[in-house]
């Protein structure tokens, strides 16, 4: 791809295209032009001293601005129609993780992709955490071995789908947190899994007014014969020190590692006991946090005609394998991803 100067719309204003709103607004050789978010009830959003615009729909958007570059942060089952309305007119696009959430809106947002021609990167943010990072070095390094099996745990507490997500009954742990884990274990296992068995348990989020999964686990296959553990709940109590609770196992032939995302940080007590995380914060008005460096890594992208780390084919594998799991759930009986 061409180089080409940043001039990016975000097509969601909520708390994720704020996140990469302040990273392009700090960039100086970068355009932020604005927001794309019809639920939103002002006409502006204020990113650090400024005024942004935020415009109802993206025709309008495009009567306005000229948008080179854009980052989707909507809803995961809103992405199809921005993606291919995008692609259409050449925009180079950061889609945040899943793809989508059914085969067929997958199918045409590959296509528009493909169509345009478009650099399309899609925001696997772990490949920039910095204990992932460390743990794909070792393994690069050959101190690891080959991989024999992972482990991979990323739950939230109920204060996510009650509270957090008001379209929570629209997703579940499986498509709101396991694309996270499974983009994680194909990556470092250097390997694309090919299998799954998945069994998950409902009813208690029912009970609370939010219609999905409680809980999915899923054992996988990798191609190369190792295996993978993937378990994500919304029902862990509100009482645990952080909203997220992540931890994860690699096992090599030669070593192991242990990460622990959620007790990573600093713990402080008073009426409850919380953690604030060592891994992101600001510093120097520089944001550290693994979704600010994957934003900057877009835009270096672009600015230097660089194809993506995480492109649009490695999302749409993912996809192949949340689908799997979801047939296993259903079927009760393993499934090949395909």
């Amino acid at each position: 791809m061409d180089a080409i100067n940043p001039r990016v719309l975000i097509v969601g204003a909520g708390l994720r295209g704020r996140i990469f709103a302040d990273v392009i607004a700090g960039d100086p050789e970068t355009e932020l032009v604005g927001f794309v978010d019809p639920a939103f009830p002002a006409g502006s959003v204020a990113i650090g001293e400024r005024q942004f615009p935020v415009w109802p729909n993206l025709v309008t958007a495009f009567d306005q601005v000229s948008p080179n570059a854009a980052i989707i942060a909507t809803p995961d089952f809103l992405h199809a129609d921005a993606v291919v309305a995008l692609a259409n007119r050449g925009v180079a696009i950061m889609l945040e993780k899943p793809v989508a959430t059914s085969v067929e809106d997958t199918q045409r947002i590959s296509e528009a992709v493909e169509t345009a021609g478009v650099y399309c990167m899609v925001a696997f943010e772990n490949r920039w955490n910095t204990p992932f990072v460390k743990v794909r070095r070792a393994i690069e390094s050959g101190s690891s071995g080959r991989p024999v099996f992972q482990t991979a745990n990323l739950s939230n507490t109920y204060f996510v789908p009650t509270r957090m997500l008001a379209w929570a009954g629209k997703s579940s742990p499986l498509w709101f947190l396991m694309p996270h884990t499974v983009d994680l274990v194909q990556w470092l296992a250097g390997s694309d899994i090919v299998r799954v068995f998945a069994l998950g348990s409902r009813g208690v989020l029912a009970s609370r007014g939010v219609d999905t999964w409680d809980v999915v686990h899923a054992l996988a296959v990798h191609q190369d014969g190792s295996t993978s553990s993937l378990t994500s709940a919304w029902v862990l109590p509100e009482g645990h020190p952080a909203p997220v609770d992540f931890t994860y196992e690699y096992v090599g032939t030669e070593a192991s590692s242990l990460v622990d995302v959620g007790r990573s940080g600093v713990q402080f007590f008073a009426d409850r006991h919380t953690t604030d995380g060592v891994l992101d914060g600001v510093f120097d008005g520089i944001n550290s946090a693994a979704p600010a460096w994957m934003a900057r890594r877009f835009l270096s992208d672009l600015k230097r005609g660089h194809e993506p780390e995480t492109p649009l084919a490695t999302g749409v594998q993912v996809n192949k394998v949340l689908f799997a799991i979801e047939r296993s759930l259903s079927s009760g009986n393993s499934e090949v991803v395909q």
